[in-house]
């Protein structure tokens, strides 16, 4: 039985009124991986990217250094790995070096030994060129690119790097060799609009570790790693074809991680959303904003849906075409679809949030003060899913109140927060 990719979709009213010429609408598409018979998992070839820069040494009151917390999650995150998968391993201060070429999982001891020993290669810790570790990683790992086989750079930094435009250089190589990237933030004191742009020009992710918390490093490691291996569609794409006078806004991820998608119109009315990597036990959800036209009473296909995905065999498979349908009557709106709803409300938040990033960025205290009690009252609607995007606004107004300023670990607990997605399990 070849794996497939089962689509669900629901509109945000089960019927539509509308007064004028057109009006906003949502469609909620899931994306369900179905097949038990499988696709055989995904081979990896994983560079890993360190920093071992003399701030890696900093201990943050847990009595351990970052660096050994770094080493010893990674450790134990290539326990997730296949025995025919591949990790090199590059470190990074002012200069960069690789410290392991690609080398089979099969050798763990040799691979967990350099690991082991990151801090006693010949790497000067007085900088962080982040753009050379960048560089070596993909050089490696381009070396071994096959169908088949899912490329991936993770790299991991605690300071702001020099050559940053040679790193928004080197995000866009890896996207357009089809190799995805995930960015790392440890502490406080990286630049957090470089690591996303990274992320966002790669078709990757982000992570921000939170130093203070000792088991958080082995964590986030873990819960990638286990991403990775759990990889069975490469290269997924959504295809759109709305009706004439239909109009698609835009596509947004909204599980497992709230994020607009890159979209591409190779033709009128025909528009292509890049959706990157599906696991093979993990569904997806996406938001579709659309405006509806006008229409007499009756049931109409607004748009076609189609979801073409690789394999691993170079070859592009599909779940054929699927309409997409609206329900038009001039009696009024029809009932709200709650599930749809909840991913809509949890967009918003997100949004309100890089409102308040951007009033923070400016100083704008008073912005920064309407903006987080509008999440704070929007938290308090959604109720306990969104309790920990209510908490972090308002340890925004109180710093805001009493020092006149919202700390950085508070803004990236903030965002962190945001992008993600139902905070506590909820019906399908």
């Amino acid at each position: 039985m070849t794996a497939k990719i089962h689509i669900e979709r629901m509109m945000h009213r089960n019927s539509i009124a509308i007064a004028g010429e057109s009006a906003a609408s949502y469609a909620l598409v899931k994306l369900i991986p179905s097949g038990l018979g499988a696709p055989k998992a995904m081979g990896l070839d994983i560079a890993l990217v360190l920093d071992v820069s003399g701030s890696m040494y900093e201990e943050d009151g847990t009595g351990i250094s970052r660096l050994k917390r770094i080493q010893d999650a990674a450790t134990s995150a290539i326990s997730k790995l296949k025995p025919d998968d591949t990790l090199c391993i590059v470190a990074f201060a002012h200069n960069a070096l690789v410290l392991l070429p690609s080398t089979p999982l099969s050798e763990k001891d040799k691979i967990a030994d350099v690991i082991g020993k990151i801090d006693m290669f010949d790497v000067d810790p007085g900088g962080t060129a982040m753009n050379d570790g960048m560089r070596l990683a993909l050089d490696e790992i381009e070396k071994l690119a096959a169908p088949g086989r899912l490329s991936q750079v993770v790299v991991l930094t605690d300071g702001e790097t020099s050559g940053e435009t040679e790193c928004r250089q080197l995000a866009q190589r890896a996207h357009e060799k089809k190799i995805h990237m995930t960015l790392m933030g440890v502490g406080l004191d990286w630049k957090a609009s470089l690591i996303k742009d990274l992320a966002k020009l790669s078709e990757g992710k982000w992570y921000y570790i939170d130093v203070n918390q000792a088991s958080e490093a082995e964590r986030i490691f873990a819960e990638e790693f286990e991403t990775l291996a759990a990889t069975a569609f490469l290269d997924v794409e959504m295809h759109l074809r709305p009706m004439k006078d239909i109009k698609i806004k835009r596509v947004r991820q909204v599980v497992p991680e709230i994020k607009e998608l890159p979209t591409a119109e190779p033709e009128e009315r025909h528009m292509v959303a890049s959706l990157g990597t599906l696991q093979k036990d993990q569904s997806t959800r996406y938001v579709l904003d659309l405006s509806l036209p006008k229409r007499a009473d009756g049931k109409y296909v607004i748009a076609q849906l189609e979801v073409t995905y690789d394999l691993g065999a170079g070859t592009r498979e599909t779940t054929g075409a699927i309409p997409l349908e609206m329900t038009y009557t001039a009696a009024g709106h029809g009932y709200i679809n709650a599930e749809v709803a909840r991913h809509i409300d949890e967009v918003q938040i997100f949004e309100l949030n890089n409102n308040l990033q951007k009033a923070i960025a400016s100083d704008n205290k008073e912005e920064v003060q309407r903006v987080a009690e509008q999440i704070e009252k929007k938290g308090e609607i959604m109720g306990p899913r969104a309790a920990k995007k209510t908490m972090l606004a308002r340890q925004v107004l109180t710093e805001l109140n009493s020092g006149g300023r919202v700390s950085k670990k508070t803004q990236l607990a903030l965002e962190d927060s945001a992008r993600m997605a139902e905070e506590m399990p909820s019906a399908n």
